[in-house]
């Protein structure tokens, strides 16, 4: 597993903030995390001169009161034992949190999830595509708890690597672990002779076979992971996965951000960027190699 001991945690002073500081706090022992940044960025801390003068008891939310207002509800729903500091800035969400994450060497950035409340929930799938660490988005109301993990897998390297932490967070919980593959109908099946479903039948055998051998790479058998299949017969991999998740109530769905592919992973999948966009309730944690980003971000600045 990768070693995740310092985490960033992105707040927007609404009540999602309860739901990811609860969810941290659950996350805190069991990954044995050092240390947690409670960020916030605000918009503008300044009030325009020709408002002051005109309204001269408007006053700002100033950089402080906004820490005490963190930090009260850090009090009131962190349990944790790992060290703590809140930052709060002015600025552009985004550039902020992605330059803390850089300055700080975050292994993990925990942002909310809304599905229902105000906001317009574009911010984590930005940190998301463009981050360099993992990321983990928590939807809005979820309870803090990991009975049930599921690993969407293409049996690729970096499917490997989803599944190692899944492995390792439901050892800590005692969660059962499920793997989810899609295969698909090839275009050309009825050159073969068969029909559609038939040859569906024939693609859920090889997908079968191809999770066994998997489960054997990784030294697992089908007795401490269980294995789901889904026929993906619309072109929406990314559906069939959280349909999947829901159907056996994953409360966490860990994948990685590429696939096969040979390009660093700090871009993210199309399947993975997807499930993001779900609208639904199942945390969704996406693992990215840090060290792996950097070094690919570092070969572009050298271009």
């Amino acid at each position: 597993m990768q070693s995740i001991s310092r985490v960033l945690v992105g707040l927007d002073m609404t009540e999602m903030d309860t739901t990811v500081i609860s969810y941290t706090s659950m996350l805190s022992d069991l990954l044995n995390i050092d240390k947690i940044y409670f960020f916030h960025v605000s918009q503008s801390l300044i009030i325009p001169e020709r408002l002051t003068e005109k309204y001269p008891n408007l006053l700002a939310p100033a950089d402080e009161s906004i820490e005490d207002l963190i930090e009260d509800k850090v009090d009131q729903h962190y349990k944790g034992s790992a060290e703590i500091n809140i930052e709060v800035r002015e600025g552009n969400a985004e550039d902020k949190i992605l330059r803390w994450s850089d300055i700080k060497e975050i292994d993990l950035i925990i942002v909310g999830k809304k599905n229902e409340l105000k906001g317009s929930g574009l911010l984590p799938n930005r940190l998301a595509k463009i981050g360099h660490c993992s990321i983990l988005m928590v939807p809005e109301g979820v309870d803090a708890k990991i009975e049930r993990i599921m690993v969407p897998v293409d049996f690729s390297s970096s499917s490997k690597i989803a599944l190692d932490e899944a492995l390792v967070l439901g050892k800590k919980t005692d969660a059962d672990i499920l793997i989810q593959n899609t295969y698909v109908v090839p275009q050309g099946y009825h050159k073969s002779g068969k029909s559609y479903e038939e040859f569906a039948e024939i693609m859920h055998e090889n997908s079968q076979h191809e999770a066994n051998d998997f489960l054997k790479q990784m030294n697992l058998d089908s007795s401490k992971c269980k294995v789901a299949l889904s026929l993906d017969d619309d072109d929406e991999p990314s559906d069939k996965i959280y349909i999947e998740a829901e159907k056996n109530k994953a409360d966490i769905i860990i994948i990685a951000s590429k696939g096969r592919t040979g390009l660093a992973n700090i871009l993210l999948g199309s399947v993975a960027d997807k499930i993001l966009q779900v609208k639904g309730k199942i945390p969704v944690l996406v693992i990215k190699d840090k060290k792996q980003n950097l070094g690919f971000l570092d070969a572009l600045l050298r271009i």
